[in-house]
């Protein structure tokens, strides 16, 4: 009885010796339950586009042989917009979206042969230094405060209706300062006097400008000022001292995996890793 006892024992340390040798992918590693183990390190959080991404991986299988590795990776893009008057001053009004989609799911990039020759008796695995390709139409594109304005472009990056919303949504928000500050900033009038009346406010001891009142107390826009206001383009709402309050923004990225395959097609993956392209 103690002889078994003993022999249940050293059977016991021999496989948790065995397990303790491939410490390195405990934390790292996505795998099936009968597929290989593999773990990567990728050069760099950042690509460039039209270049190779340097990766170092280690890989075994205790299971069945070998066959070969494989990097997958998606594409997703992210556009960055933001538009602003600079001719409004009792608010800010400035349009600002970020928005990411995968555009293409993720695909096989590159297949990588196994050789016997890569294995590591310190590492108990199989090692190789590798690199995958990255498109070099993925280059980041950027349109921004442009000296000179294109609608072509605003209608590409923004939508074809997106200069008359953007102007349509100002002028709801807009108060008397507001349109003084425009007519005159843009040269529309010389003199905002005949528009201009004003109400003494006892509580701040001054007055305060607006509107002419109408019959029933209200300070409606002139109807002047509506029409010079409609009259006005686009690119005169958005231009600053400096070009055109405009910036659109275009960037990739991916998430990178790799496979390894083993004689019966099962494969085990790595960590994915996101990857920025620049």
């Amino acid at each position: 009885m103690k002889r078994y006892f003993y022999l249940m024992v050293c059977l016991l340390l021999a496989t948790l010796s065995a397990c303790e040798k491939h410490d390195f992918f405990d934390e790292n590693v996505i795998t099936g339950n009968v597929g290989p183990q593999a773990y990567w390190e990728i050069e760099s959080s950042t690509v460039s586009a039209g270049s190779n991404m340097l990766f170092d991986v280690q890989y075994y299988s205790a299971v069945a042989d070998i066959d070969h590795s494989e990097v997958w990776y998606n594409i997703i893009e992210t556009q960055e917009k933001a538009v602003s008057c600079p001719w409004v001053t009792t608010f800010t009004y400035a349009i600002n979206s970020v928005n990411s989609e995968e555009k293409r799911i993720s695909q096989k990039i590159q297949e990588y042969p196994h050789a016997l020759a890569v294995w590591s008796d310190s590492l108990h695995a199989y090692i190789f230094t590798a690199g995958f390709p990255v498109s070099g139409t993925l280059s980041p594109f950027s349109w921004s405060k442009p000296e000179t304005f294109e609608s072509d472009k605003m209608e590409m990056y923004f939508g074809a209706g997106f200069m008359d919303h953007f102007k349509d949504s100002l002028q709801t928000k807009m108060k008397f300062a507001d349109y003084k500050n425009m007519m005159l900033g843009l040269s529309l009038l010389e003199d905002f006097k005949q528009y201009t009346d004003s109400t003494f406010d006892a509580n701040s001891d001054s007055y305060v400008y607006h509107f002419s009142k109408d019959a029933g107390g209200n300070t409606p826009v002139p109807a002047a000022i509506t029409t010079l206001y409609n009259g006005i383009t686009f690119d005169r709402l958005i231009e600053g001292a400096s070009g055109y309050n405009v910036e659109f923004k275009r960037t990739y990225s991916m998430e990178a995996i790799l496979r390894v395959y083993d004689k019966r097609g099962v494969f085990g993956t790595t960590v994915s890793k996101k990857i920025d392209i620049n």
